[in-house]
């Protein structure tokens, strides 16, 4: 997960030049190993705990765990709360933001296509309606779109999948089964994964870039997908350093002086295409 390596591998090195020792842990996208790893290393004794949870339904495990242990928490990418609906300080993407400019975008490239029609064509938001991130950033997408035209001219569809890029091919493609009719693809989701799944899915049915276009909203596939000439149109690009550092940053400064955690701060996200992305990526 690029998202992941970058921010760890900035943290680590804001901790280096800290003289501070970090200790990191993959989770893997289960619960119950995040679970006993926040245990033990509670257990070893650590002082701060930064974490991107894998569901946000444990978030209220997770705080209480550390609460009893007097340490501190920094959400990351995934806003947690405890029992009580309190948020835990936060910091990650504007997910309002980035939904509301993959849904302009899109129906900015609908628009450019006038034979569009509810009956040949579709707005597909590839979901993880489990994440609240998540939620955001589609829910944000669908209002855009859909009050910039796109309502009249597409037909909605919402494709759950998991969060990983196979379960989107999956979903994609029995969707595609079932949605004969429909010629012209655009297509949204909480991250990159998403759309690069559904667009795997057109192109093994033949669906070219023509009648396909996707923006992802997290920019880890962005160079990978960018590079290729398939229907990826664009990505949210976001330093996933930045996030690492900021987090690394924030949390030392309260464990060092008590500066407080801010409740909330959020990355930038400017929209990655092939026209920028050696300016913004360097890819």
């Amino acid at each position: 997960d690029p998202f992941a390596s970058d921010q760890v591998d900035a943290a680590k090195a804001a901790a280096a030049k800290a003289g501070v020792t970090l200790v990191t842990a993959d989770v893997k996208q289960d619960t119950g190993l995040t679970i006993s790893t926040v245990n033990q290393m509670l257990a070893n004794g650590i002082k701060g705990l930064i974490i991107v949870v894998p569901d946000q339904a444990i978030g209220p495990q997770v705080l209480q765990l550390a609460a009893a242990k007097g340490v501190p928490v920094l959400g990351s990418d995934d806003p947690i709360k405890d029992s009580s609906g309190k948020a835990a300080p936060f910091i990650g993407l504007d997910g309002v933001a980035l939904g509301t400019q993959a849904g302009k975008e899109l129906a900015k490239i609908l628009d450019k296509h006038p034979d569009s029609t509810p009956a040949n064509t579709a707005f597909v938001v590839v979901s993880q309606n489990s994440v609240n991130a998540c939620t955001a950033r589609t829910s944000s997408a669908i209002a855009a779109f859909n009050s910039a035209g796109g309502k009249t001219k597409s037909t909605f569809i919402d494709v759950p999948h998991d969060g990983t890029l196979q379960t989107a091919v999956t979903a994609m493609s029995a969707t595609m089964t079932q949605k004969p009719n429909i010629k012209n693809w655009y297509i949204t989701s909480c991250n990159d994964d998403g759309v690069a799944g559904a667009l795997r899915a057109l192109e093994a049915k033949d669906v070219t870039k023509e009648h396909s276009f996707g923006i992802g909203m997290d920019g880890s596939l962005a160079c990978t997908e960018l590079a290729k000439d398939n229907g990826f149109v664009g990505a949210n690009y976001v330093s996933f350093k930045t996030n690492g550092r900021m987090a690394f940053d924030a949390m030392y400064a309260f464990l060092k002086d008590g500066t407080a955690i801010p409740a909330r701060q959020s990355i930038p996200g400017p929209l990655i295409t092939r026209a920028n992305k050696a300016q913004l990526a360097g890819c």
